[in-house]
């Protein structure tokens, strides 16, 4: 029997960059995929719908362009080809993968392919093949539950890995579920052009969110002419598309974005204790089992990146580095038009738990960056502890959010206050002086509103 020091189940963001943190300590480190490595988020989540959506905004722009002095563009003439679209698509996913391959392999991590088999607190399976290690991870990810979009001709489901590998799509879609892929990929396809309808059984399409950021949303889907059905199901068939209630929503496919479920691994000989069907984990990542630790989607945490910070932990640990995982330091990350970042407490948290707090609002409106990219919808929310201005969150709509909040974490991870944030230098013309100026408005000394 083969013996390591760590196996890896799930080369996932979560459990690649754990495998690689790994191979740079020395540990004799395996990694068991049963798919693809780079897991869902390579190879049919974070990267192929990010990479289509940025296809879908340029076409968007590519129509406007007459607004910037560009002539000679027909609004009419100009068509969108999923299908090359998709192929760019794929490139870039081979091309990630390879590189993920090439990096497990320069640090010494091992591949396995197969479906592993947990034995006990120290063995894996893999087909007829057994392996031993000092620790096992768990990095084995999620996907939405199938069969939640209600009693409906099973042909008309689309599942989202599959949405992304179609060679053509057409015109009229359903999306079941909330939560930022059902967002995410409302917004692609109507900037698109195509007809979408949301049915979600949330109230709230993004319920962790800020009010503000929520309401922003809703707002923006309405104008846009995304339909949602909030607290809904769908409750049956019909000829041309499906029913919630009472509405007729015309459809040719109804894509299945449903809460996520974990993926756990088949298990035998060992008792991992479960809450609401993710593994319960402490803040370094260990399971109720001595020598298997959790990380990624299968703890509840849905962000590649939480996975990735995840997983370093759980490596840092067993070598015997105690690094801990807070994750009220992880950015939320939404990738809609214009994008949705957010870290920290919400308004409504910090009000529930009595704190005394300064709010900073500044909208992109008139930011001069924002302006000259014709890209004004938006703002920065900054939150602060009244006594010593310790940012407790921050709030970001902009063109360019998912990159701006990284500003907003590295000051919370240093536990920096309002006049800290005031004290940095922001380039200009820059959409990230919005930070800047909502700190100040924080403070009760805005310079440009």
């Amino acid at each position: 029997m083969k013996e390591y020091d760590l196996i890896i189940i799930g080369s996932g963001p979560a459990g690649y960059v754990a495998a690689l943190r790994a191979g740079q300590l020395g540990l004799k480190t395996a990694v068991v995929e049963k798919a693809k490595i780079g897991g869902m988020c390579l190879n049919w989540g974070c990267i192929p719908s990010k990479t289509l959506i940025e296809s879908a905004k340029l076409f968007d722009r590519t129509l406007k362009a007459s607004t910037f002095g560009i002539d000679g563009i027909d609004p009419k003439a100009v068509t969108f080809n999923w299908k090359k679209a998709v192929d760019r698509k794929n490139r870039i996913v081979t091309r990630l993968v390879k590189g993920v391959e090439f990096l497990l392999k320069r640090n010494g991590v091992e591949t396995i392919s197969g479906e592993a088999l947990l034995v006990g607190r120290n063995n894996v399976a893999v087909g007829a093949d057994e392996y031993s290690a000092k620790n096992v991870i768990i990095a084995t990810g999620s996907r939405p539950e199938i069969g939640k979009c209600g009693p409906i001709d099973q042909s008309k489901v689309v599942e989202i890995d599959q949405l992304f590998d179609m060679s053509e799509i057409p015109e009229k879609f359903a999306i079941y579920g909330s939560g930022g892929t059902a967002c995410e990929t409302a917004v692609m396809l109507r900037l698109l052009g195509k007809k979408v309808t949301i049915v979600s059984p949330q109230q709230s399409l993004l319920w962790f969110l800020d009010s503000s950021l929520s309401k922003f949303i809703s707002d923006k889907f309405s104008k846009s002419g995304i339909k949602v059905y909030a607290q809904r199901e769908i409750t049956k068939d019909g000829e041309g598309g499906v029913f919630s209630d009472e509405d007729f929503i015309e459809c040719d496919k109804l894509i299945n974005c449903a809460d996520r479920k974990a993926v756990l691994p088949e298990r035998s000989g060992v008792d991992i204790e479960l809450v609401d069907g993710f593994f319960k984990v402490d803040e370094f990542m260990r399971t109720s089992a001595p020598s298997v630790y959790a990380i990624g989607d299968v703890t509840g945490q849905m962000t590649a990146h939480a996975g990735s910070a995840q997983g370093a932990c759980a490596v840092n640990h067993i070598a015997g580095a105690k690094t801990s995982f807070d994750p009220l330091k992880i950015p939320i990350n939404i990738y809609l038009d214009p994008e949705i970042a957010a870290v920290g407490l919400t308004e409504e948290q910090i009000k529930a738990k009595g704190i005394e707090f300064k709010k900073g609002e500044f909208p992109l409106s008139v930011n001069s960056k924002a302006i000259t990219e014709g890209a004004t919808e938006g703002f920065v929310k900054v939150l602060a502890e009244s006594k010593y201005g310790e940012v407790l969150g921050v709030h970001i709509v902009a063109p360019n959010a998912t990159d701006m909040i990284a500003e907003a974490v590295a000051i919370m991870q240093l536990e920096g206050t309002l006049e800290d944030v005031g004290a940095v230098v922001h380039a200009h013309p820059t959409v990230s002086e919005t930070v800047l100026e909502a700190s100040f408005k924080a403070l009760d000394k805005p310079l440009h509103i």
